[in-house]
């Protein structure tokens, strides 16, 4: 993932190419003072902030170089805070959508990772964590979860489909329910997840979605596997659960450029910064493609002429 792929600019053409298809007339619905502030350009000053790791203050200059009519530094933190976390996952979806267009699914992998925030993230800067133990861990709130459930496609590409944002230790499988509803039932399609959600509900609700569960299960040496259906799970495990090591090189890849913690001291604000983290990863292989296929047009269209310039003159001929 690199960060030169993604400037302002191409990040304000991907919020509103996708703001109109998710909601078109999202605006024109809210009653009261009409806002001078479009949320397409609300949402890309978001995007740019979590990306780069400014401050509100930074992202409002870098953008102001740009030539973008910017908020004040007042009215952009107000607005922030009122993003909705609906229409940011809708976003994330759109992008998705559109780079599954004409792709063959090869299987979808969940699992969730963290990121800190505040002055009590654990990071080099902060390491305050590193000397507490055991439940003393527990008792700081410095941190969110995401969920995340995303596809392999024919290319290998790791496409995020659905997220859910949650509070510090938030339990996975609550989580990933709601991050199901999203999803469109899939035929056939291995969905491989570790064993900490082995939970039968789970395995059959993607069953009645059409996909094969492939959830590894706990056992031990004095506790077998008894339910039927956690027996069906285990054995797919063992036929795609070598695949699951892609969502794992995802969290690492996000992580590397972006961070695992966030500049920020409000937890709802850190949930935000997380679901932008995804949006971002999706507008990263969606300018990688956007990219491919313009020199692939390049090149296509030097080699037409290049043999119409054959054809009008071959060689050896006066």
């Amino acid at each position: 993932m690199r960060k030169s792929k993604l400037p302002l600019k191409k990040l304000y053409t991907f919020v509103s190419h996708f703001l109109k298809r998710v909601s078109p007339n999202r605006q024109a619905k809210k009653k009261g003072r009409p806002q001078k502030y479009e949320d397409a350009l609300i949402i890309t000053l978001w995007l740019f902030q979590i990306l780069n790791k400014y401050s509100y203050r930074e992202t409002l200059e870098k953008a102001k170089d740009e030539g973008f009519d910017v908020p004040s530094l007042c009215d952009y933190h107000y607005r922030a805070k009122q993003l909705d976390d609906e229409l940011l996952k809708s976003i994330l979806e759109a992008c998705a959508k559109l780079l599954l267009e004409d792709k063959r699914s090869i299987c979808y992998i969940a699992d969730a990772t963290g990121f800190g925030f505040g002055d009590k993230s654990p990071t080099p800067a902060t390491p305050n964590l590193n000397w507490k133990k055991g439940t003393q861990i527990r008792t700081v709130q410095a941190h969110v979860r995401l969920e995340v459930i995303m596809v392999v496609d024919e290319n290998g590409r790791r496409i995020i489909t659905a997220v859910e944002a949650g509070r510090p230790y938030e339990s996975e499988i609550e989580m990933l329910r709601k991050a199901l509803k999203r999803l469109k039932p899939q035929k056939g399609l291995p969905f491989i997840a570790d064993k900490g959600y082995d939970a039968v509900d789970i395995i059959k609700n993607l069953l009645g979605r059409g996909f094969e569960p492939a959830i590894r299960i706990k056992e031990t040496m004095r506790m077998g596997i008894r339910h039927p259906l956690r027996k069906l799970s285990n054995e797919n495990w063992k036929r795609y659960g070598k695949m699951r090591y892609r969502v794992e090189q995802l969290f690492g890849s996000i992580k590397q450029k972006i961070g695992s913690s966030f500049k920020l001291l409000r937890e709802d604000l850190a949930r935000k910064a997380s679901i932008a983290c995804a949006i971002l990863w999706n507008f990263y292989l969606l300018a990688t493609s956007l990219f491919l296929l313009l020199l692939s047009c390049i090149l296509y269209y030097n080699y037409a002429k290049r043999t119409c310039r054959f054809l009008e003159h071959p060689p050896g001929v006066t």
